[in-house]
Parts: C-alpha cells; sequence; structure tokens
C-alpha cells in the first residue's frame, strides 16, 4: 500500500508535457476549449496548449492524423467527423476554427489555389456546424496570404517572385493614390509575368476576400462570436495589406467592428485568442507599460510587417483585452537592436510584484544571442520572453503570456490546478530559451550543415537520422538552459515550489530543419 501511495505522489510531480496530440480526457464542466489549429506545428498546437493550462482550461484537439504534416493537406471528412462528435462530448467554454485547416488543409495548402477546389463544399459544411451550435462561443480565425509563393510552389511560379511581389506592392499604391506613375509601372510589370502565374496569384486574394467577407456575415447573423483575420508576411505596401483594409471597411459597413479583428502575424495568433478567452473569463484587464529600445516606434516597419512597429504592439494588447497604461502592471520591453544595458532596464522599470516582459525583434527568426548572454546572468523566471520567426510572432507571444501569468499571480486558480499551470509556465519558458535561442540563433545552422555534408536537403530530411543529430547537437546548450532553472523557486498564487530537475527531448516536427519541438519533463520539489 505504501509503495502505491509512494508511487501516486511521485507521478504528480513530474509534469509530462505530451506531443501535439489530441487529448482524451475530458474535464469539468465549461473546461474544455475545443482548437482547431492554424497547422500542426509545436508554435500553434503545444504554445496554445500551455499557455491554455495556464489559466486552467483544457485544450483539445484533433487526432494528429487528420491534420496536416507539411506539405501534405490535412483530411477533411476526418477533421469534420471530428469536430462534430467531439461537441457533445465535451464541457466546451470555446470553440476555436483555423480556416486554413478546415478549409484547405493547414497555411502551407491554404497557399496554393488548388487547394480550395471544395471550398464552396466545405464552407457550407462550416456553416452547417456554426448553425446547429449557435449558443456556443465560437471564435474562428482566418488567415490573409502571405506576400510572396512558397519554395513549394512550382517553379514558373517562384521564378516570378520579385516581379509579384512588385506587382502586389503597386496594386496596394494604386489602390491607395491613384498615382500615374504607379499605374504606368503596374501595368509595365503586368504585363511581363505570364498571364497564368499572375491568375494564379491575384485568385488566391480574391477569393480570400470573398471568403472572409462570407464569414463577416455569418459573424454579423451571430453564429461566429468573435473573428480575427490575420496577415501573413506582407511589407508596407501589399495585395495582403489592401485586403485586410477592405476587409476592415466590409466589417465596418456591416456595424461590427467590434467582433472582427485585423491582426498583423498569423502562427501567433491562436495564442493570442486564449489570452483573450482568459481575460473575459477572469473579467481582467491587463495594462501594458510599453518601452522602446528606439525612438519613433511608430514609424518603424521591421522585415514580413506591413504595419508599424507601436501600431502592431497596441493592436495585440487591444486584441487580448488591454490597453497601454504607463502605470500598468505588465512592463513590455521592445528589443529591435543591440542594446547590452536591458539588465540596468530592467532594474530601472521592474518594480516588486509587476510582470516584465521582452519581444526581441532584433532579428527574424532567431533570438538575439548578445540579448541572451546578458539575460542568462538573471532569474529566467523573473521575466518572459519571446524571440522567434516574425516581430508579429515574438510580441505576440510574450504578450499573451504575460497575461496569462497575471492568472498564476492572482491566486484565483483552483488549488487542484495550480500546480499544472505552474509547470505549463515553466515549460513555456524553457521552450522559448531552447527554441528562440538554442537553435534558432545556433544550433539551426551547424544542423543545415550537417545535412549538406549528407547529402540531404533541409527541406527534406531523413527525421530518424536528423533527430538523433539533433540531440546531440543541442545537448550542451539544453544543460546550460537546465542549469539556469533548476533550484529556483516558483511562486504562483498560493503554491510555492522549486525547480529539482527538468528532462528534455528534442525532435523536428516536420521533416524539414526550421523548426523543432521541445518536450521539457518538469520535476518539482516543495519550495521554502
Amino acid at each position: 500500500m505504501f509503495k502505491k501511495a509512494l508511487c501516486f505522489v511521485l507521478t504528480l510531480c513530474i509534469f509530462s508535457l505530451p506531443a501535439s496530440t489530441y487529448n482524451e480526457k475530458f474535464t469539468m464542466p465549461k473546461d474544455d476549449i475545443i482548437f482547431i489549429p492554424l497547422d500542426s506545428r509545436p508554435v500553434n498546437t503545444q504554445n496554445v496548449s500551455l499557455l491554455t493550462n495556464m489559466w486552467g482550461k483544457n485544450l483539445i484537439l484533433p487526432p494528429q492524423n487528420v491534420l496536416d504534416d507539411y506539405t501534405k493537406p490535412g483530411k477533411f471528412e476526418g477533421l469534420n467527423k471530428w469536430l462534430n462528435e467531439v461537441i457533445p462530448r465535451s464541457n466546451v467554454y470555446a470553440v476555436v476554427i483555423s480556416l486554413q485547416q478546415y478549409l484547405n488543409g493547414g497555411l502551407i495548402a491554404s497557399r496554393d489555389i488548388k487547394n480550395y477546389k471544395d471550398y464552396e463544399e466545405r464552407l457550407s459544411l462550416l456553416y452547417k456546424f456554426l448553425t446547429e451550435n449557435e449558443i456556443k462561443n465560437i471564435i474562428i480565425f482566418s488567415i490573409i496570404p502571405r506576400l510572396t509563393p512558397t519554395q513549394f510552389s512550382d517553379y514558373q511560379y517562384v521564378k516570378y517572385s520579385d516581379r509579384l511581389k512588385e506587382f502586389s506592392e503597386l496594386t496596394d499604391k494604386v489602390d491607395l493614390f491613384n498615382q500615374e506613375k504607379d499605374k504606368a509601372r503596374l501595368e509595365k510589370i503586368r504585363k511581363s509575368i505570364p498571364t497564368d502565374v499572375l491568375t494564379k496569384y491575384t485568385e488566391l486574394f480574391e477569393l480570400n476576400e470573398e471568403i472572409n467577407k462570407k464569414l463577416i456575415e455569418w459573424t454579423k447573423e451571430g453564429y461566429i462570436k468573435t473573428l480575427v483575420i490575420g496577415i501573413d508576411d506582407t511589407q508596407k505596401f501589399s495585395m495582403s495589406n489592401m485586403v485586410a483594409r477592405k476587409l476592415n471597411q466590409y466589417a465596418k459597413t456591416q456595424q461590427i467592428s467590434n467582433k472582427v479583428y485585423v491582426l498583423h502575424g498569423a502562427d501567433e495568433i491562436g495564442m493570442e485568442i486564449t489570452a483573450r478567452l482568459a481575460n473575459e473569463y477572469y473579467k481582467q484587464i491587463p495594462r501594458f507599460n510599453v518601452v522602446y529600445d528606439v525612438k519613433d516606434s511608430d514609424k518603424v516597419i521591421l522585415p514580413y510587417e506591413g504595419a508599424d512597429l507601436k501600431k502592431i504592439v497596441e493592436e495585440k494588447i487591444s486584441f487580448i483585452g488591454g490597453k497601454t497604461d504607463s502605470s500598468g502592471e505588465c512592463i513590455l520591453y521592445v528589443h529591435t537592436h543591440e542594446n547590452l544595458g536591458i539588465k540596468n532596464d530592467i532594474q530601472k522599470y521592474k518594480n516588486k510584484g509587476q510582470i516584465f516582459g521582452i519581444a526581441d525583434v532584433a532579428y527574424v527568426n532567431m533570438a538575439d544571442k548578445k540579448l541572451i548572454n546578458v539575460l542568462f546572468d538573471l532569474n529566467p523566471l523573473s521575466f518572459l520572453y519571446a524571440g522567434w520567426n516574425t516581430p508579429s510572432n515574438a510580441i505576440g507571444t510574450v504578450i499573451s503570456e504575460m497575461s496569462l501569468k497575471m492568472v498564476l499571480d492572482k491566486s484565483i486558480l483552483p488549488s487542484y490546478k495550480e500546480e499544472d499551470a505552474i509547470k505549463s509556465f515553466i515549460a513555456f519558458s524553457f521552450i522559448r530559451y531552447a527554441d528562440d535561442f538554442a537553435y534558432q540563433a545556433d544550433v539551426r545552422n551547424k544542423m543545415y550543415k550537417w545535412a549538406e555534408s549528407n547529402h540531404m536537403a533541409k527541406d527534406n530530411i531523413d527525421k530518424k537520422t536528423a533527430d538523433k543529430e539533433l540531440s546531440i547537437k543541442m545537448k550542451p546548450l539544453i544543460n546550460t538552459i537546465k542549469g539556469k532553472y533548476i533550484g529556483e523557486i516558483v511562486k504562483a498564487g498560493n503554491s510555492s515550489v522549486g525547480i529539482k530537475d527538468i528532462e528534455v527531448e528534442v525532435r523536428y516536427p516536420w521533416n524539414r530543419m526550421f523548426e523543432i519541438e521541445v518536450l521539457p519533463k518538469i520535476i518539482l520539489q516543495q519550495g521554502s
């Protein structure tokens, strides 16, 4: 009997972070958030699940075998069947649906016009689902296509990528300013691109606008409670921005601007949605004192973004239900360049009890290594951090986590949920260092070189072999990061626990090397 009890206690002390798969366990009433992700990568599944755990809810994901797998679109029939079956089986607080996963089979699939052939039938089935679940809190998020074709497009399409980019820019400028010089240049560019290539490109945006207008109408009818429209990788002037502008205007004419949100970014939107739901649930309005390390943030446009830095930060704060306030309990530090005095800035701005977050946007697709070296002298749990992929991705991630940390700090979670929430907080923090810094800023290039030397394409790897090499190359950095966490005391709500150990597995979620999946097992001990 004693051995059984001891095993049970030890089991409670170990948090094993699951892979991004369907959770079969259903919890107490109104505790479930059914979530159809943008794609199957950890940033759109694991990240959202951890943040949802932080405010006491349970994220229910579709089975892995119906979701996309890199260039293979998801299986619509299986996904739609699962969605309709899971509703009556769960205690639903909210239903969140990625239109691109539902309609096209994932984000990558949505960038190819061939994956729209059944869109009308699928939209009809989505509408049927909405009408049958009218009383549910249903949120849909939809992404406007990115500026340029992907590397998965056919050769002809990619060949004209630069001209399509200029065509997109000029199309937007003509729509905004109607200048003769822009119209003349646009016509010249148009003639230089083969008709079939240009048609394929423009049809994506036209169809996206048409579909999103339909979603706006369903939102007006009350079937969609909140509609989020994301702007994928773009620039200051583009057809992406033009479509976003038209959709914003259409929402205004339908008098539902308070239910339709157009945000820059894509992969972080699931995290922003769970943060918004948490703030609504707990009736909290996070106040953010935003500190920029660059002057004129309203004039700075960073790579892959279609708006200035200040606008992007403030739109995301507003969407999750927060507001900017110079005396706010949340301090968001936006790091845009090498500022090795940031440690002094943290001490300057951070008062006792305040939540300090760092959005590292100095580089795209990786953390600023010099910044991380400075932060390594600090307790990694004393501030929140994100520095991955595009500026919008990093900004939205850390803003979302900051508002959810408020929930942990307020002692408002049921006591039986506090431990899992704390473990999720630690795991999310650890993943940011292991992924944004260790892999993206260091090991990824080493893995690219390893792949080349082994006659392997970085976008078509042998996963088993690559996973083994990844573990070897990541191990020294993982051990360094673990050393920053082990022994730290975590206080949240009424709980105070120490971090005894962190066991870590790393692997590639897809057979490409752009991103990894980090799976920590957090082992806690009672704090002093």
